[in-house]
């Protein structure tokens, strides 16, 4: 695929998303709550598949510099296909069979490779790329963080609030109240990752979950 085709690609995906936040405006405005909220959850999905292409286009950004490409790990197309599907369905249930599936080999190889790759075991990749979708969300909308939780991948609230403060140091509501209120009295900055507490702990301080069941 050539930076013409991929660019191509992003920008349909993004017409995508348009459209599925003009309906969700048209539900909202005839008081249907709930299609509404079924199609800002497809836009946010749509927008995270789109960023994903971005970020694994030639000429765009490299993949995240933790990433091992000795032998061992995972080849780097290999890499990048996954990020990209794992970015495209936060939303749903992502096992550990699937994606050793889109590598092409056994889970427990695939378990080994994946943390050779990336420096951190699936389940805390994949639960790190849902609370950070969880904080575009959170700043971006007025969504409760109920609905928030379902729209990241996340089980209900409670396990939501347990990964957002294993992994950021602080409560989901406690984050939102303090960064809105930076974002309302200074310039937005670009970030990369999540925006983390003071004391938020580092992937190495989480606590090893089993990697047979790794939907959140």
């Amino acid at each position: 695929m050539d930076t013409e085709t991929a660019q191509q690609r992003t920008t349909h995906r993004l017409g995508a998303v348009a459209v599925q936040l003009v309906e969700a405006a048209r539900y909202a405005w005839d008081g249907d709550r709930d299609n509404a909220k079924v199609h800002t959850c497809r836009a946010l999905t749509l927008l995270g598949t789109a960023l994903a292409s971005a970020a694994v286009a030639p000429g765009a950004a490299q993949l995240p510099g933790s990433i091992r490409r000795d032998r061992g790990g995972l080849a780097p197309f290999q890499a990048r296909r996954l990020v990209e599907y794992i970015d495209a369905h936060l939303a749903e249930r992502i096992t550990l069979f699937q994606l050793a599936r889109m590598a092409g080999v056994s889970t427990g190889h695939f378990s080994r490779a994946f943390k050779h790759t990336f420096g951190v075991t699936t389940h805390a990749y994949l639960i790190r790329r849902r609370v950070e979708r969880a904080q575009s969300v959170m700043l971006s909308t007025q969504l409760p963080l109920s609905e928030i939780a379902l729209a990241c991948g996340l089980s209900d609230q409670s396990h939501f609030t347990r990964m957002f403060r294993r992994i950021v140091g602080e409560t989901p509501n406690a984050w939102r109240r303090a960064h809105r209120d930076a974002l309302d009295h200074a310039p937005a900055e670009s970030s990369h990752g999540p925006i983390m507490g003071h004391d938020a702990p580092t992937h190495a301080d989480t606590a090893p979950i089993q990697e047979a069941q790794i939907a959140a």
